[in-house]
């Protein structure tokens, strides 16, 4: 009897021939790198655990000492009872120090997580398919760490974990990470690969090839004279609907600061500019020194005050803006299909001429990217000023903060 066995030949996505990962493609998903501040903090709450639970037997240790420095012989000691307690100090302290070490690895290999960790909103993956690391792969970066304290006592960790600072893929990765074949995300910001669904989701969107340019369908117009009695179909688009005019719609010009804004001539038309202000007044004009520019081009002029989200609702309209003082908000819906977007995300405007944004308490938080390259995840209902070439990253979306070339 024989047995064939089907051999699966088909690639990793985002694993090369040779078995590289690409960072590119981890960057599509959406993962995130979790920063070396919180990596620092998830470290040092895991040592102080481990500092609390051997205080018990450094104690014991010290009186055991005291007791063998006083000129007492171990027969003595032990005829007395003065060393029972230190022992059992020494036990008891060893018992709790095993026993969270091994809890450690095991949670660490299976689900990316450390008590550390779970607090700060990190977790650990495997670097190729971003599961999990593995117990054997996490023990033997334990392990190393562990050699590296004993050689060169608090430089040997220190330098294994800033060596994550050169890391040439740029993905805050330390020897330590590299030996534990392990990624460190942050999953408050980006996404979080042990949500199967989610992860499901955002590797389709990043195997989706490029969606191919509309076709230019011909004209249906006529080669009679306009006049004002004779209708023409100007052109037809591939839904089969016949708009009526000369001309192709043209999205409105941005209004500059002190203008009044232009009245819209132009026949509604299916594009991103238009999905984006559906169900939205023009913004002011005082406002159109700044542009908000996506990351599919759509450019939406800023406003007083603006509202992004899956279907923002502005609750600050009831009762109306002249009774509370504000605003009434241009309402930015967004499409985002990594499905990461609130309702109600984030909200922005101008305010004495600086352009500003602020969280929604949105459940993915919203992280602000200054000129310089620093990042900033803000709290809930945490409001900053952001200078012209800026980005804000909401969910799966991204814009950034342009100067209006018409200002």
């Amino acid at each position: 009897m024989s047995v064939t066995l089907d051999v699966d030949d088909e690639p990793t996505p985002g694993v090369d021939a040779d078995g590289r990962p690409d960072p590119a493609y981890a960057a599509a998903l959406g993962l995130v790198p979790a920063p070396a501040g919180r990596r620092s903090a998830a470290f040092a709450l895991d040592a102080a655990v481990w500092v609390a639970l051997a205080l018990p037997g450094i104690i014991g240790a010290v009186l055991l000492l005291t007791a063998v420095g006083g000129g007492r012989d171990a027969i003595g000691i032990a005829a007395s009872g003065a060393s029972a307690l230190p022992l059992v100090l020494i036990a008891v302290s060893q018992v709790l120090l095993a026993a969270f070490g091994l809890t450690q690895l095991v949670l660490h290999g299976r689900t990316g997580r450390t008590l550390g960790k779970a607090a700060f909103g990190i977790r650990s993956v495997g670097v190729a398919g971003f599961g999990p690391a593995g117990f054997w792969r996490i023990t033997l970066r334990a392990l190393v760490l562990w050699g590296a304290q004993v050689v060169l006592p608090f430089i040997g960790p220190a330098l294994l974990f800033a060596s994550s600072g050169w890391d040439p893929e740029h993905r805050g990765r330390s020897w330590l990470d590299r030996i534990g074949g392990c990624y460190a995300l942050d999953v408050r910001v980006g996404l979080d690969p042990f949500d199967a669904r989610a992860l499901r989701h955002a590797r389709r969107e990043a195997a989706r090839p490029p969606a191919a340019a509309t076709r230019a369908l011909p004209s249906l117009a006529s080669d009679r004279a306009p006049d004002e009695h004779t209708f023409i179909p100007a052109s037809r688009s591939s839904s089969a609907v016949v708009a009526s005019g000369l001309g192709e719609w043209q999205p409105p010009a941005l209004a500059a600061p002190g203008a009044a804004p232009a009245p819209s001539t132009a026949a509604p038309a299916s594009s991103d500019a238009a999905t984006l202000n559906r169900g939205t007044s023009s913004p002011p004009a005082t406002a159109g020194a700044f542009v908000l520019r996506f990351d599919d081009g759509t450019a939406v002029a800023a406003a007083p005050r603006g509202l992004l989200g899956r279907a923002p609702a502005d609750v600050a309209a009831r009762p109306p803006a002249e009774a509370t003082g504000r605003p009434p908000a241009v309402l930015v819906p967004l499409d985002d299909d990594s499905m990461r977007i609130s309702k109600t995300h984030a909200e922005f405007g101008v305010t004495d001429g600086r352009f500003w944004v602020a969280d929604r308490a949105s459940k993915n938080g919203t992280v602000v990217e200054l000129p310089g390259g620093a990042e900033r995840s803000l709290g809930a209902g945490e409001r900053i000023e952001l200078p012209v070439g800026s980005a804000v990253r909401l969910g799966g979306r991204r814009f950034t903060v342009e100067r209006s070339t018409q200002a």
